[in-house]
């Protein structure tokens, strides 16, 4: 029944934050994929700019719109979220067990030559390493990712489209065409440059997140902004505490991966806009970015993916903590 909880808690606070921040998901992806889907003939322009991509998509579709594929969006966020939390907190106790068992078999060898006056102090284990949480992240984002990825790109490719040129009729026929014309692989297509961008934003911001958790939870400096349990008496993030450390964990891991996620989402729909013969692999997709855009091409859409990101992270993280406080859920140390 833990398990189950665990696996609520992770679910909840990712379709939550991605709901919530959809509309700039949204700009972002177009953005991305600009250039490749920008026409002369149709007379497209989908995301030249923050303001001028939002208006488009509302005048061609109304406010709901900015919407459009955030159903999609939540059957791939509730199980890749709980997934995710679930895998990161298995794996940090695992981790951490392995490490506490190592450390107790080194101190039993000191032992041997040491007198008990002269042993050092054990440690109290409370806290995880950096690295073990970048691992846990590592390991808990790959395998949250290769399960989920078909339900990614039906979102992407359901994204991207405008009235008047929709491809699929909802998230069912796009299943049903995607395997018609591609065959099972095609729900695969940019695996790649996803597994490059997720492992390492995720092993990045659960690593940033998890180690300013517990320095501002250790540090009197942060007394006052500090909540306090009221059944077990131990301290915990505020509102304000868990957004900030949301934020930064979130900006970081967005600043270091953004190129990779561009390449990623133009993988992803190339197969709807590109004839077979003239498809790129991700390296082709980066330097032909870099040739027609220059450097700063990788970096198109970063506007509102920095926008969502203090709401995206902070929401996630936030309903997470708020929701293993009201399941009565365990949790482990960071």
């Amino acid at each position: 029944m833990e398990n189950v909880k665990q696996l609520l808690c992770g679910g909840v606070a990712g379709s939550t934050a991605k709901t919530v921040t959809a509309p700039f998901s949204r700009l972002t992806i177009l953005s991305q994929v600009h250039s490749m889907v920008t026409t002369k003939k149709h007379h497209l322009n989908f995301a030249p700019t923050f303001k001028s991509g939002f208006k488009k998509i509302v005048d061609r579709g109304g406010i709901v719109s900015l919407w459009r594929g955030n159903g999609t969006s939540v059957l791939h966020r509730f199980p890749y979220s709980a997934i995710n939390f679930f895998i990161y907190e298995n794996m940090l106790k695992i981790l951490k067990e392995n490490r506490d068992e190592e450390k107790t078999l080194t101190g039993t060898q000191l032992s041997r030559r040491l007198s008990l006056s002269e042993r050092p102090p054990p440690s109290n284990g409370t806290n995880t390493t950096p690295a073990t949480k970048f691992l846990a992240g590592a390991i808990a984002g790959s395998m949250a990712c290769v399960a989920c990825y078909p339900l990614d790109l039906v979102r992407t490719r359901l994204t991207t489209e405008f009235d008047g040129r929709e491809h699929y009729r909802g998230m069912v026929d796009a299943f049903k065409k995607i395997h018609a014309a591609e065959g099972w692989m095609g729900f695969y297509s940019g695996l790649g440059p996803t597994l490059l961008v997720a492992v390492p934003n995720l092993a990045i911001s659960y690593t940033v997140y998890g180690t300013l958790k517990e320095y501002v939870l250790d540090d009197d400096v942060f007394y006052n902004l500090r909540k306090i349990d009221a059944e077990s008496g131990d301290p915990k993030l505020g509102f304000a505490l868990t957004l900030a450390c949301g934020a930064a964990s979130g900006t970081l891991s967005t600043l270091v991966t953004f190129p990779f996620d561009t390449v990623r989402r133009r993988m992803q729909i190339q197969n709807l806009h590109i004839p077979e013969p003239e498809r790129l692999t991700a390296r082709q997709q980066a330097s032909s970015v870099i040739q027609r855009e220059g450097l700063s091409g990788l970096y198109r859409g970063l506007t509102p993916e920095l926008m969502k990101v203090i709401p995206m992270v902070g929401t996630m993280f936030l309903v997470y903590e708020a929701t293993k406080d009201a399941l009565n859920v365990d949790k482990p140390n960071r």
